[in-house]
């Protein structure tokens, strides 16, 4: 196979390669704008996203190629970085924002799309200079952008992959079919009759209960069934499993011990320690874990940055392109995305001071770039995105500095939030351009273009939903209504506990020790992953960490060469196979609403 890096001319004309084409940009914007808004609602309603990147490489062969008849590899590659780049804010968004519909307080779309475009434009911005340092020095597998690039590359190497990866597309719809089957009227999991077995999951402890072996009630033993979890461990491998000892440790030693000596909030039963102990102990301690860490990984990476940010300021060569978009480019996009979240907090802060919409400003700005080197570190090593965790903190900051004045500390999360989430899949798709060969300077434009288009749309479907389950229920989001939105009423909690002065601050804070002395051991990264660990609920990492031992043992039974040519299209497929099922069933859903 030739290098795509290089390649200039087709073999049969003297066309120049495709890559920027009218139908690559179009097509990525309108599948962009339609996941964005299905998984909006979708998201609304479960709490969390799926990624768009397969899904648009998935259909980008069958327009571009299939249809137009002139899709190439690196042409197919713009069009999903263009499509997630609009798609992806959408997180960022739901997780901030419908708390103002929850706590009653107006908010104008104006201000709210004027904030959140600034947000991701400074994600992308500022993500940029350390794409040399995760992708080409640290090598971080960014499991997600491994398998677009294994989609991508699947038509040029074969057949027989190809194969390989719809037989995983094929096995993930089957298995996940059967947890969203009940909105076409079908039977679900839950209905088969098998003790332990929801919709979603499978309790093993209720499984062995039934059957007469004791199980302490304290242990949490679900497995989520979510077939993505287990090809996102198997594209990790080996580094996963410091996430799922993580998560053991949390939640069969840590919770238990908590619970036996009343460390929970008085009325916590033993059947439900787990999640009492998920919310009120070991997600802030988690994201403590996750700041201290990243923080010492931020230390260490300096002298790499600055290398890399000094590569940036030279000039290329005669007839060389240059890798990365020149600082001079990102710093007035940063510094015209500054000035855009300036006047959204100067104009939402009750009585406040140019000086204090300064300090918001400023702070939440330099925040972004902290916690997107976070986010980005975490889908590099293990593919979780704690972007709601990260949400709950920021609000926290900016109600502090704004003396507990609300709309300005969502405006300015939610910001964040959307930029954290562009950082995290500007990585992603620079991972996959970086597999297959692509220009990194061009996916950077065009996603620094097309991430403006996704924080409108996202914003106008929640505004929609909102007045929909107003008039239907007499209230716009939260429990008992089509959408409950529940990250945004577990934000709502965290606002009425700073405002009655119940914050978990010194939980945060020891979080924060914990993970830097973690990241001083010599394991790169071994706070990060072990505060996601406390983060994340231990059924996805159950079978996350299954995918992650079965790609070990192939790698010793079958060596590393065929689990990287056979194993990972597989487990490609299973992360394309369940988004593709979830974004039609969202579409479904959309359709019956």
């Amino acid at each position: 196979m030739p290098d795509l890096k290089t390649s200039t001319k087709t073999p049969q004309s003297t066309a120049p390669y495709r890559e920027i084409t009218p139908e690559a940009i179009i097509f990525g914007i309108l599948i962009g704008v339609v996941m964005n808004a299905a998984i909006t609602y979708s998201g609304l309603k479960i709490g969390f996203t799926i990624g768009g990147s397969a899904i648009a490489a998935v259909l980008g062969w069958g327009v571009l190629r299939g249809i137009l008849r002139k899709g190439t590899i690196l042409e197919n590659n713009i069009a999903q970085t263009v499509a997630s780049s609009v798609n992806t804010s959408n997180s960022g968004v739901i997780f901030t924002l419908p708390v103002l519909f929850l706590l009653g307080i107006e908010m104008n779309p104006v201000w709210a799309i004027a904030a959140t475009t600034a947000g991701a434009i400074l994600g992308v911005a500022f993500i940029i200079p350390t794409r040399k340092q995760m992708i080409e020095f640290e090598r971080l597998r960014f499991p997600t952008g491994t398998a677009v690039a294994a989609v991508l590359k699947s038509p040029g190497e074969g057949v027989q992959k190809a194969g390989i990866l719809l037989a995983g597309i094929a096995v993930s719809m089957l298995v996940f079919f059967f947890t969203q089957a009940h909105i076409l009227g079908l039977p679900t999991y839950g209905s088969f009759g098998i003790p332990g077995l929801t919709n979603e999951a499978l309790d093993v402890g209720a499984m062995i209960s039934s059957i007469g072996i004791p199980w302490p009630e304290t242990f949490d033993f679900k497995w989520a069934i979510a077939p993505f979890a287990i090809g996102a461990g198997f594209i990790t491998g080996r580094a996963g499993l410091v996430v799922l000892a993580g998560g053991i440790l949390a939640y069969f030693v840590v919770t238990p011990f908590a619970y036996e000596w009343g460390w929970l909030p008085d009325g916590t039963s033993a059947s439900n320690a787990a999640s009492v102990a998920r919310g009120a102990m070991n997600r802030p301690l988690g994201i403590g874990l996750l700041m201290g860490g990243a923080f010492v990984g931020l230390v260490h990476a300096i002298p790499s940055i600055k290398a890399a940010m000094g590569s940036m300021r030279k000039k290329p060569a005669a007839g060389e392109e240059r890798d990365e978009l020149p600082l001079k480019v990102l710093g007035i996009a940063v510094l015209l995305a500054f000035i855009v979240l300036f006047t959204a907090a100067r104009a939402t802060i009750t009585d406040g001071s140019v000086g204090q919409a300064l300090l918001i400003a400023g702070v939440g700005t330099a925040w972004m770039w902290f916690a997107g080197i976070v986010i980005a570190q975490c889908t590099g090593m293990t593919d979780w995105s704690p972007i709601s965790g990260m949400a709950l903190l920021t609000v926290m900051l900016c109600l502090l500095m704004t003396d507990n004045q609300v709309l300005p500390a969502v405006l300015i999360g939610a910001a964040v939030c959307v930029a954290i989430t562009e950082c995290a899949d500007m990585m992603q798709d620079l991972k996959t351009g970086h597999l297959v060969g692509a220009s990194p300077r061009k996916q950077q434009i065009l996603e620094l273009l097309a991430a403006v288009i996704g924080p409108a749309v996202c914003i106008l479907v929640v505004t929609l939903l909102a007045a929909r389950n107003t008039q239907e229920y007499g209230v716009p989001f939260g429990p008992g209504t089509d959408s409950p939105a529940p990250q945004a009423d577990a934000l709502k909690g965290v606002i009425d506990g700073i405002r009655g002065g119940d914050a978990p601050i010194p939980l945060f804070a020891m979080g924060g020790v914990m993970g830097a002395l973690l990241s001083f051991s010599g394991l790169a990264g071994l706070g990060v992953l072990v505060g996601l660990s406390m983060y994340l609920p231990l059924m996805y990492l159950l079978p996350y960490g299954l995918g992650c031992l079965i790609q070990m043992r192939l790698t010793k039974s079958k060596g590393a060469a065929w689990t990287e040519s056979m194993g990972v299209p597989f487990a490609a497929g299973l992360i394309v196979g369940e988004g593709l099922l979830g974004i039609l069933f969202a579409g479904i859903q959309v359709l019956g609403g």
